[in-house]
């Protein structure tokens, strides 16, 4: 069963989250929503006045409301931006056309 309040532990929490304005953030959809061990580390960080784009795989499903989902795990003043599903193979310079083209 799929529990959404679960919070796998994460190991290591020695990033300095600080140090960066926008942070990509991937992971696979399971079941239209990111597993829940990308709560724990939105959770385990201060994300305040960041952007975070999120990119992700999936078998099937789309990103449904993945980002909505998210936005319960940092601040208000965190921008969660729904990036792009990667399936695929994708050249360098089409990541590169993405990313620019997220203004950021």
């Amino acid at each position: 069963m799929n529990n959404k309040n679960s919070r796998p532990e994460i190991i290591s929490k020695e990033l300095n989250i600080a140090e960066y304005d926008v942070i990509f953030l991937g992971f696979p959809i399971w079941w239209y929503v990111a597993p829940t061990i990308i709560n724990t580390f939105l959770e385990s960080y201060d994300f305040s006045n960041k952007t975070v784009v999120l990119f992700a795989t999936s078998g099937g499903s789309g990103f449904g409301k993945t980002a909505a989902e998210l936005k319960g795990s940092v601040s208000p003043e965190t921008k969660i931006v729904e990036g792009k599903l990667l399936n695929g193979n994708y050249s360098t310079e089409e990541i590169e056309k993405w990313v620019n083209s997220l203004n950021l």
